[in-house]
């Protein structure tokens, strides 16, 4: 583990109790009295997800709440935090057990990804509100400035075949109605989605389609990260 003062000026923020910094590095599989970081990695993922939502929606006056969902998704999910954990050096700050280096030498993405959101957590707790925006804004502004609007105006639906088209060699999403609930003037329909017969994710909604195109929504969410 490195000295701290290197990655607080990659992050654009000096922390005023260090030792929720350490907690926020510090990773599962050390058995420290003082914990590890994985509350705050909830935290984090909470107030990341809030920055990120209030900057589209400040950003893009024109687009509706499916595309900012689709694109905060696009910003925030699993892949795009761990490839900006890598960009500060994340890795070499890391608190990882002996036994867990021996068999893992480098940090996997998901431990950079909960790392990268733990320390969102650990300065909202340290400097509040504004500090985190700052801090999240000056890492992932770029990607909020430039987004894809158009691309990601498109359908679940249409978006889950594009990604089958080039996952599976051109296969098709097949989706499944499963059992609908509620009185016929207020039917609640769910559906399921699945490539070869493999589930990929399940959706709901006030009708067939819309309960087809949740169960999209829900498997670009997993397939993206």
């Amino acid at each position: 583990m490195t000295d701290s003062r290197t990655l607080e000026a990659q992050i654009g923020y000096t922390f005023k109790d260090p030792e929720k910094l350490a907690l926020a590095l510090t990773h599962a599989s050390c058995e420290f009295p003082t914990g590890h970081n994985q509350r705050l990695e909830f935290l984090g993922d909470a107030v990341l997800d809030l920055v990120i939502a209030e900057a589209l929606y400040q950003t893009y006056d024109s687009i509706d709440e499916g595309t900012m969902d689709r694109v905060r998704a696009s910003i925030v999910n699993g892949k795009s935090l761990a490839k900006k954990a890598v960009e500060i050096g994340l890795s070499m700050h890391l608190q990882v057990s002996d036994g867990h280096r021996e068999h893992h030498p480098e940090p996997s993405h998901a431990m950079l990804e909960d790392a990268l959101e733990a320390i969102f957590g650990a300065i909202f707790l340290d400097g509040g509100m504004d500090a985190a925006r700052a801090t999240i804004l000056k890492l992932f502004g770029d990607r909020i400035q430039n987004a894809d609007i158009s691309n990601q105006s498109k359908n679940p639906k249409g978006q889950l075949q594009e990604w089958a088209q080039q996952a599976h060699a051109g296969l098709t999403p097949e989706y499944h109605e499963l059992a609908a609930e509620g009185p016929d003037h207020h039917r609640h329909y769910q559906a399921s989605v699945s490539i070869k017969g493999a589930l990929l994710a399940k959706g709901s909604g006030t009708s067939k389609k819309a309960a087809e195109s949740d169960a999209a929504k829900n498997a670009l969410k997993l397939v993206i990260r």
